[in-house]
Protein backbone atom coordinates (compact mmCIF):
# COMPACT_ATOMS: atom_id res chain seq x y z
CA UNK A 1 0.00 0.00 0.00
CA UNK A 2 2.75 2.56 0.73
CA UNK A 3 4.41 1.87 -2.62
CA UNK A 4 1.10 2.12 -4.47
CA UNK A 5 0.50 5.50 -2.80
CA UNK A 6 3.95 6.60 -3.98
CA UNK A 7 3.32 5.46 -7.56
CA UNK A 8 -0.06 7.16 -7.71
CA UNK A 9 1.36 10.34 -6.14
CA UNK A 10 4.25 10.50 -8.59
CA UNK A 11 1.97 9.95 -11.56
CA UNK A 12 -0.45 12.60 -10.39
CA UNK A 13 2.44 15.06 -10.80
CA UNK A 14 4.53 13.57 -13.58
CA UNK A 15 1.86 11.96 -15.78
CA UNK A 16 0.11 8.60 -15.77
CA UNK A 17 2.69 7.05 -18.10
CA UNK A 18 5.74 7.91 -16.00
CA UNK A 19 7.75 4.67 -15.57
CA UNK A 20 8.46 3.69 -11.97
CA UNK A 21 11.01 1.21 -10.62
CA UNK A 22 10.68 -0.18 -7.09
CA UNK A 23 13.55 -2.16 -5.57
CA UNK A 24 12.98 -4.17 -2.40
CA UNK A 25 16.10 -4.73 -0.32
CA UNK A 26 16.90 -7.19 2.44
CA UNK A 27 19.73 -9.50 3.47
CA UNK A 28 20.41 -12.62 1.42
CA UNK A 29 18.63 -14.91 3.90
CA UNK A 30 15.29 -13.18 3.27
CA UNK A 31 12.62 -15.25 1.51
CA UNK A 32 12.61 -13.33 -1.77
CA UNK A 33 10.39 -15.93 -3.44
CA UNK A 34 7.62 -15.14 -0.94
CA UNK A 35 8.28 -11.39 -1.15
CA UNK A 36 8.09 -11.20 -4.93
CA UNK A 37 5.17 -13.62 -4.99
CA UNK A 38 3.23 -11.27 -2.74
CA UNK A 39 4.27 -8.17 -4.66
CA UNK A 40 3.44 -9.58 -8.09
CA UNK A 41 0.24 -11.52 -7.35
CA UNK A 42 -1.60 -9.73 -4.51
CA UNK A 43 -4.77 -8.04 -5.74
CA UNK A 44 -4.28 -4.29 -5.90
CA UNK A 45 -0.49 -4.46 -5.67
CA UNK A 46 1.41 -1.53 -7.12
CA UNK A 47 3.33 -4.02 -9.32
CA UNK A 48 0.16 -4.72 -11.29
CA UNK A 49 0.02 -1.14 -12.53
CA UNK A 50 1.28 -0.69 -16.10
CA UNK A 51 4.78 0.70 -16.42
CA UNK A 52 5.82 -0.26 -12.89
CA UNK A 53 8.78 -2.59 -12.43
CA UNK A 54 9.61 -4.55 -9.26
CA UNK A 55 13.10 -5.79 -8.43
CA UNK A 56 14.96 -7.18 -5.41
CA UNK A 57 18.43 -6.43 -4.01
CA UNK A 58 19.83 -9.11 -1.70
CA UNK A 59 22.27 -7.07 0.37
CA UNK A 60 22.16 -5.29 3.70
CA UNK A 61 21.08 -1.66 3.64
CA UNK A 62 24.14 -0.93 5.74
CA UNK A 63 26.00 -1.32 2.43
CA UNK A 64 25.87 0.73 -0.75
CA UNK A 65 22.96 -0.60 -2.84
CA UNK A 66 22.56 1.80 -5.80
CA UNK A 67 24.66 4.03 -8.05
CA UNK A 68 25.05 7.66 -7.04
CA UNK A 69 21.98 9.78 -7.74
CA UNK A 70 19.78 6.77 -8.54
CA UNK A 71 16.99 7.06 -5.95
CA UNK A 72 14.17 9.57 -5.67
CA UNK A 73 12.63 8.04 -2.56
CA UNK A 74 14.08 5.67 0.04
CA UNK A 75 11.48 4.09 2.34
CA UNK A 76 12.12 1.80 5.30
CA UNK A 77 9.57 0.45 7.78
CA UNK A 78 10.38 -1.39 11.04
CA UNK A 79 13.84 -2.45 9.90
CA UNK A 80 16.56 -0.05 11.04
CA UNK A 81 16.43 -1.32 14.63
CA UNK A 82 18.10 -4.52 13.36
CA UNK A 83 21.85 -4.21 13.77
CA UNK A 84 24.56 -5.33 11.39
CA UNK A 85 25.72 -7.59 14.22
CA UNK A 86 25.22 -8.11 17.95
CA UNK A 87 28.35 -6.63 19.56
CA UNK A 88 28.27 -9.13 22.43
CA UNK A 89 25.90 -11.51 24.24
CA UNK A 90 23.48 -10.15 26.82
CA UNK A 91 24.03 -11.76 30.24
CA UNK A 92 20.94 -13.64 31.37
CA UNK A 93 18.64 -12.25 28.68
CA UNK A 94 17.98 -12.05 24.94
CA UNK A 95 16.95 -8.39 24.57
CA UNK A 96 19.23 -5.37 24.64
CA UNK A 97 17.12 -3.15 26.89
CA UNK A 98 17.52 -5.77 29.63
CA UNK A 99 21.33 -5.71 29.36
CA UNK A 100 23.64 -4.25 32.03
CA UNK A 101 25.00 -0.80 31.27
CA UNK A 102 28.35 -1.78 29.68
CA UNK A 103 26.56 -4.11 27.26
CA UNK A 104 23.90 -1.50 26.54
CA UNK A 105 26.68 0.93 25.70
CA UNK A 106 28.15 -1.55 23.21
CA UNK A 107 24.76 -2.00 21.54
CA UNK A 108 24.23 1.76 21.43
CA UNK A 109 27.62 2.24 19.77
CA UNK A 110 26.88 -0.45 17.18
CA UNK A 111 23.54 1.24 16.50
CA UNK A 112 25.27 4.60 16.10
CA UNK A 113 27.73 3.17 13.59
CA UNK A 114 25.01 1.36 11.66
CA UNK A 115 22.75 4.41 11.45
CA UNK A 116 25.66 6.55 10.24
CA UNK A 117 26.47 3.95 7.55
CA UNK A 118 22.82 3.81 6.48
CA UNK A 119 22.59 7.59 6.19
CA UNK A 120 25.93 7.86 4.40
CA UNK A 121 24.95 5.37 1.69
CA UNK A 122 21.46 6.78 1.19
CA UNK A 123 22.82 10.33 0.90
CA UNK A 124 25.05 9.17 -1.94
CA UNK A 125 22.29 7.20 -3.66
CA UNK A 126 19.53 9.83 -3.53
CA UNK A 127 19.13 12.48 -6.22
CA UNK A 128 19.40 16.10 -5.03
CA UNK A 129 16.06 16.82 -3.37
CA UNK A 130 15.29 13.12 -2.94
CA UNK A 131 13.60 12.00 0.23
CA UNK A 132 14.13 9.38 2.90
CA UNK A 133 11.16 8.18 4.96
CA UNK A 134 11.85 6.10 8.06
CA UNK A 135 9.26 4.28 10.15
CA UNK A 136 11.72 3.05 12.73
CA UNK A 137 11.50 0.78 15.73
CA UNK A 138 12.32 3.21 18.52
CA UNK A 139 12.57 3.78 22.26
CA UNK A 140 11.22 6.26 24.75
CA UNK A 141 13.64 8.71 26.34
CA UNK A 142 14.34 6.18 29.10
CA UNK A 143 15.46 3.62 26.49
CA UNK A 144 12.43 1.32 26.80
CA UNK A 145 11.03 -0.17 23.60
CA UNK A 146 7.58 -0.94 24.97
CA UNK A 147 8.02 -4.70 24.45
CA UNK A 148 10.05 -5.58 27.52
CA UNK A 149 7.36 -7.72 29.14
CA UNK A 150 6.98 -9.85 26.02
CA UNK A 151 10.75 -10.31 25.86
CA UNK A 152 10.84 -11.21 29.56
CA UNK A 153 8.21 -13.90 28.94
CA UNK A 154 10.18 -15.35 26.04
CA UNK A 155 13.39 -15.37 28.06
CA UNK A 156 11.62 -17.08 30.96
CA UNK A 157 10.52 -19.87 28.61
CA UNK A 158 14.09 -20.30 27.38
CA UNK A 159 15.25 -20.57 30.99
CA UNK A 160 12.65 -23.32 31.49
CA UNK A 161 14.06 -25.16 28.48
CA UNK A 162 17.54 -24.95 30.03
CA UNK A 163 16.26 -26.38 33.33
CA UNK A 164 14.52 -29.21 31.45
CA UNK A 165 17.63 -30.01 29.47
CA UNK A 166 16.11 -29.10 26.10
CA UNK A 167 18.80 -26.49 25.44
CA UNK A 168 22.14 -25.97 27.16
CA UNK A 169 23.07 -23.02 29.34
CA UNK A 170 25.76 -22.11 26.80
CA UNK A 171 23.21 -22.05 23.99
CA UNK A 172 20.93 -19.79 26.01
CA UNK A 173 23.87 -17.53 26.85
CA UNK A 174 24.53 -17.06 23.12
CA UNK A 175 20.91 -16.29 22.24
CA UNK A 176 20.73 -12.60 21.41
CA UNK A 177 18.23 -10.62 19.38
CA UNK A 178 20.54 -8.22 17.48
CA UNK A 179 18.41 -5.09 17.76
CA UNK A 180 18.66 -1.66 19.34
CA UNK A 181 15.62 0.59 19.53
CA UNK A 182 17.04 4.10 19.23
CA UNK A 183 15.62 7.06 21.08
CA UNK A 184 14.41 9.99 19.00
CA UNK A 185 17.59 11.87 19.93
CA UNK A 186 19.72 8.96 18.68
CA UNK A 187 17.88 9.06 15.36
CA UNK A 188 18.25 12.81 14.99
CA UNK A 189 21.78 13.37 16.34
CA UNK A 190 23.75 12.74 13.10
CA UNK A 191 21.18 14.71 11.10
CA UNK A 192 21.64 17.78 13.31
CA UNK A 193 25.39 17.85 13.84
CA UNK A 194 28.53 16.27 12.45
CA UNK A 195 29.80 15.29 9.00
CA UNK A 196 26.46 13.93 7.78
CA UNK A 197 24.34 16.93 8.77
CA UNK A 198 25.01 19.03 5.62
CA UNK A 199 23.64 16.24 3.40
CA UNK A 200 20.23 16.15 5.09
CA UNK A 201 17.38 18.41 6.12
CA UNK A 202 14.85 17.06 8.62
CA UNK A 203 11.40 17.92 7.32
CA UNK A 204 9.34 16.29 10.07
CA UNK A 205 9.67 13.78 12.88
CA UNK A 206 7.55 12.25 15.63
CA UNK A 207 7.68 9.52 18.26
CA UNK A 208 4.65 7.31 18.85
CA UNK A 209 3.77 4.56 21.29
CA UNK A 210 1.57 2.14 19.35
CA UNK A 211 -1.60 0.61 20.77
CA UNK A 212 -1.54 -3.11 21.57
CA UNK A 213 -4.03 -4.13 18.88
CA UNK A 214 -3.81 -7.83 19.71
CA UNK A 215 -4.58 -7.21 23.38
CA UNK A 216 -7.45 -4.92 22.42
CA UNK A 217 -8.88 -7.72 20.26
CA UNK A 218 -8.54 -10.13 23.20
CA UNK A 219 -10.35 -7.73 25.52
CA UNK A 220 -13.22 -7.59 23.04
CA UNK A 221 -13.39 -11.35 22.45
CA UNK A 222 -12.11 -12.83 25.70
CA UNK A 223 -10.35 -15.51 23.65
CA UNK A 224 -7.00 -15.90 25.41
CA UNK A 225 -5.92 -18.81 23.23
CA UNK A 226 -6.41 -16.81 20.03
CA UNK A 227 -4.48 -13.92 21.54
CA UNK A 228 -1.66 -16.23 22.59
CA UNK A 229 -1.51 -17.85 19.16
CA UNK A 230 -1.35 -14.49 17.39
CA UNK A 231 1.35 -13.04 19.67
CA UNK A 232 3.40 -16.24 19.60
CA UNK A 233 3.14 -16.28 15.82
CA UNK A 234 4.45 -12.72 15.68
CA UNK A 235 7.36 -13.55 17.98
CA UNK A 236 8.16 -16.68 15.99
CA UNK A 237 8.32 -14.83 12.68
CA UNK A 238 10.25 -11.83 13.96
CA UNK A 239 12.75 -13.17 16.46
CA UNK A 240 13.11 -16.96 16.56
CA UNK A 241 15.67 -17.18 13.70
CA UNK A 242 18.03 -15.04 15.78
CA UNK A 243 17.58 -17.32 18.79
CA UNK A 244 17.94 -20.68 17.05
CA UNK A 245 21.09 -19.51 15.29
CA UNK A 246 22.76 -19.96 18.69
CA UNK A 247 22.03 -23.70 18.89
CA UNK A 248 25.05 -25.98 18.70
CA UNK A 249 26.05 -26.84 15.14
CA UNK A 250 25.95 -30.54 15.87
CA UNK A 251 22.25 -30.63 16.66
CA UNK A 252 20.17 -32.60 14.12
CA UNK A 253 17.44 -30.64 12.33
CA UNK A 254 14.71 -32.68 14.02
CA UNK A 255 16.10 -31.71 17.42
CA UNK A 256 16.06 -28.01 16.49
CA UNK A 257 12.49 -28.35 15.26
CA UNK A 258 11.47 -29.99 18.54
CA UNK A 259 13.07 -27.17 20.53
CA UNK A 260 11.21 -24.57 18.46
CA UNK A 261 7.93 -26.43 18.93
CA UNK A 262 8.44 -26.69 22.69
CA UNK A 263 9.32 -23.02 22.93
CA UNK A 264 6.23 -21.96 20.96
CA UNK A 265 3.81 -24.12 22.93
CA UNK A 266 5.20 -22.97 26.28
CA UNK A 267 5.26 -19.31 25.28
CA UNK A 268 1.65 -19.54 24.08
CA UNK A 269 0.59 -21.20 27.34
CA UNK A 270 2.34 -18.52 29.40
CA UNK A 271 0.69 -15.74 27.38
CA UNK A 272 -2.77 -17.33 27.52
CA UNK A 273 -2.51 -17.71 31.30
CA UNK A 274 -2.10 -13.94 31.78
CA UNK A 275 -2.57 -11.91 28.59
CA UNK A 276 -2.17 -8.53 30.26
CA UNK A 277 1.23 -9.52 31.64
CA UNK A 278 2.69 -9.21 28.11
CA UNK A 279 1.00 -5.94 27.13
CA UNK A 280 3.13 -4.38 24.41
CA UNK A 281 3.31 -0.81 23.15
CA UNK A 282 6.09 -0.65 20.58
CA UNK A 283 7.65 2.78 20.15
CA UNK A 284 8.05 4.03 16.58
CA UNK A 285 9.88 7.04 15.15
CA UNK A 286 8.42 8.71 12.05
CA UNK A 287 11.12 10.60 10.21
CA UNK A 288 11.18 12.38 6.84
Amino acid sequence: EPMRAVVEGVRARAGVDAPVTVVHTDILANDFDALLGNVLTTAGSYAQLPGVYAFAEARSFYERLFPAGELHLAWTAIAVHWLLRAPQPIPGHIFSTRAPEPVRAAFAEQAREDWAAFLTHRAEELVPGGQLVVVGGAAADDGSSGAERLMDAANAVLEELVRDGRITADEHARMTIPTWNRTQDEFLAPLRDGPLAPAWRVEEHDLLALPDWLLEAYERSGDADAFAAALTGFFTAAFEPSLWAALDDGRPEADADAIASAFQSRLAARIAADPRAVETHWHVVLLR
